[in-house]
């Protein structure tokens, strides 16, 4: 979705748009709800298509039920804890709702589904025949969703909107694409779909193709039999040539893949498949699906170019595969030997719960807490590289003392951590004092001579390390030891990347709202604030004030002290400024010297008071700086819609008003 145009639209304007009646409708049919929109005046202003259920309910005109508006009332009271809700209706049918709100405007998003458990659909049957409801439309729904996966699609529904909403440009980009590919499959969903191979394969290949777009790709699994990997699947121009295409085991690929444990771009295809009419190809990806460190399968894309943003994507997509066909695999051998084995239906719920978190520092501080429940330990570290100057930075740590603390930095080439990022390979220490590698003497903050530490791999780079010592027990660590935290870890990597890329988009939208040298709003946020409150006065009319200072005699003070007291001082001048305005007014800076601020819903005669007070306050903090010439501030102000028609006419107000400020000798307030 393009949301640059559509900044300074009304919540509800929005939420009705194109591009946004869209997404619902895509997302109505992937997960099966139907998506209602409520103003805050409990109006509704979308709909991408009436239940089936409430269409027939309101069919029968029961004066007693007004099919959906009767359950609308308890959703309204359900949501004042400001967070997804679920809730069934008098008819049984299960529905979530949770509130959006956008520069203090609110919506409700309401999902209507079908039943979650064959109890409800008895509930119905009940209500139907208590109401004289004798007409059960055939085509009425009757899949059974469960209550874990409606409570899933709800919080991922919340916070994929809620996102959205709140997202620069580029992060909705990249969200949309990991949502379309996320979305699509679930645990319930694998666990349907591994009944049907033909219909995995295809469903994998769909989604890919969906994401992308028209691409030609494979599928390829081992074949056993034939020592090699065969096609299995085909989508896009290459269909037909790649159906019969297969790979041999001791190809070139398959031992490139095998080393570095990450996908391969032949950009000379001919050497791999000479024999084959796709050698006219111009380059192929190769992603391989790993299954107890050996290949599995792969994905192959053809005569595609991938951004490095794609190929992320593509990245985290297969490992979402491989993990929930690992899982799969896990679970059908479980079942078969009817024996549950606890550590792994830990590490498999613990996989799904690290979808919920989007916290940087609370993933990692799960992720590390995880591996030392797991495998009975006490104490532990969890280390990130920091791109930019190559340090190892520990982000989570459980330790006895503070000799290693939160966000310390060490050189990435120095000691046992620097020893497994180089080497790429993890370290299963017995013994720390007689083991050849490190042969050193323990020290007192550990109880035993035994540890664990694994790299961490992201986006295909060594990007930090885990370590774990002091089993509770004092026993060494061992192989099953180690297959667990990098099971953890690769289980992490997906969630522990997008968190990454959440928090980038994070910072970049904050300097792009920010101005670089005071740190307050530039003018850009500026532009889009008074456009939301000409939208605002629009549909409440409530009037807002804008004021705009300069300081008097600023080019003298520059040209007697430098640039750079005089930077310092609008530094100063900004912070005293936003210090002095109300929670709710806005400071910018304007330009040079210049800052202005705007002050929603508030009349003339209450933004000359303000205005008044937060010159006598600027005034005390410029009378402390000890200069020959006193420095003081010149102030404009004016109210829309009093004084001007629209935000063009409104700064040229303002900045008349100054002019006349200044032209009358300076330090004082002119308003119109």
């Amino acid at each position: 979705m393009n949301y640059n145009a559509k900044d300074n639209m009304s919540l509800d304007h929005l939420l009705t748009t194109k591009d946004w009646a869209d997404y619902f409708n895509s997302l109505s049919r992937t997960i099966n709800f139907e998506f209602e929109i409520y103003n805050d005046n409990n109006e509704r202003i979308f709909i991408t298509d009436e239940h089936l259920l409430c269409k027939f309910i309101k069919s029968a005109n029961l004066e007693s039920i007004t099919c959906p508006d009767s359950c609308n009332k308890g959703m309204i009271n359900l949501l004042k804890k400001n967070e997804p809700q679920i809730y069934k209706c008098r008819a049984s049918v299960v529905n979530f709702a949770f509130p959006v709100e956008r520069f203090g405007e609110k919506a409700v998003i309401v999902g209507r589904g079908g039943f979650a458990e064959y109890d409800d659909l008895l509930d119905f049957i009940k209500f139907a025949r208590a109401n004289s409801l004798t007409k059960i439309p055939a085509s009425m729904p009757l899949s059974f969703t469960g209550m874990d996966y409606i409570s899933s699609v709800s919080q991922y529904v919340c916070l994929t909107v809620s996102h959205l909403l709140n997202s620069m440009e580029e992060k909705f980009k990249l969200e949309e694409k990991l949502v379309r590919m996320t979305a699509l499959f679930d645990s319930q969903t694998f666990g349907t779909l591994s009944k049907n191979p033909e219909l995995m394969y295809r469903y994998i290949m769909d989604t890919i193709e969906f994401v992308f777009g028209s691409t030609s790709a494979s599928l390829m699994l081992l074949d056993e039999s034939n020592f090699s990997y065969k096609t299995v699947y085909s989508t896009g121009e290459h269909r037909d040539l790649t159906m019969d295409f297969s790979l041999d085991t001791e190809s070139p690929i398959i031992y490139e893949m095998l080393n570095s444990k990450a996908a391969v771009l032949s950009e000379e295809p001919e050497k791999i498949i000479s024999s084959h009419p796709l050698q006219n190809i111009k380059s192929a990806y190769f992603f391989p699906i790993f299954m107890g460190g050996a290949i599995e399968g792969m994905i192959g894309i053809f005569d595609k170019q991938f951004s490095g943003e794609d190929m992320r994507i593509m990245n985290a997509f297969k490992d979402y595969i491989q993990l929930n066909l690992e899982n799969q695999h896990l679970r059908t051998s479980i079942n078969n030997a009817k024996e549950v084995d606890n550590q792994t239906n830990s590490l498999v719920d613990f996989s799904y719960s690290l979808n919920n978190i989007r916290d940087k520092d609370r993933l990692l501080n799960t992720l590390l807490e995880k591996a030392l429940q797991m495998l009975e330990a006490e104490q532990g570290s969890l280390m990130l590289m920091d791109p930019d100057t190559s340090e190892l930075i520990v982000e989570a740590r459980r330790c006895y003392d503070d000799t290693v603390h939160e966000k310390m930095r060490l050189k990435a080439d120095e000691g046992i951590a620097g020893q497994v990022l180089g080497n790429g390979g993890p370290l299963l220490v017995s013994d720390i004092e007689e083991d050849p590698r490190i042969k050193q003497v323990s020290r007192p903050r550990y109880k035993t001579k035994s540890f664990i530490s694994v790299p961490i791999k992201l986006e295909n780079k060594l990007s930090g390390v885990i370590n774990i010592s002091d089993k509770i027990k004092g026993h060494a660590f061992n192989d099953d030891d180690l297959n667990v935290v990098q099971s953890i870890i690769s289980s992490a990597a997906v969630a522990i990347e997008r968190s990454l890329l959440y928090k980038r988009a994070e910072v970049l939208q904050k300097l792009s709202i920010t101005d670089h040298l005071t740190g307050i709003y530039n003018r850009r946020y500026l532009n889009r604030r008074l456009s939301e409150e000409i939208t605002r006065y629009n549909r409440y009319k409530h009037p807002f004030s804008f004021m705009m200072l300069d300081m008097d005699k600023f080019k003298e003070y520059n040209d007697t002290y430098g640039h750079i007291p005089g930077d310092n001082l609008i530094r100063e001048l900004a912070g005293v400024l936003d210090k002095s305005l109300r929670t709710i007014d806005i400071a910018a800076r304007f330009g040079g010297d210049e800052f202005v601020a705007i002050f929603p819903q508030t009349s003339k005669i209450d933004a000359i008071q303000i205005t008044n007070r937060v010159k006598e306050k600027i005034d005390d903090a410029l009378g402390q700086h000890n200069v020959d010439t006193p420095l003081s501030i010149s102030m404009g102000l004016a109210t829309f819609p009093d004084d001007a028609n629209s935000i063009m006419e409104l700064i040229e107000k303002t900045d008349q008003a100054l002019y006349l400020a200044k032209k009358a000798g300076g330090n004082r307030v002119v308003y119109l």
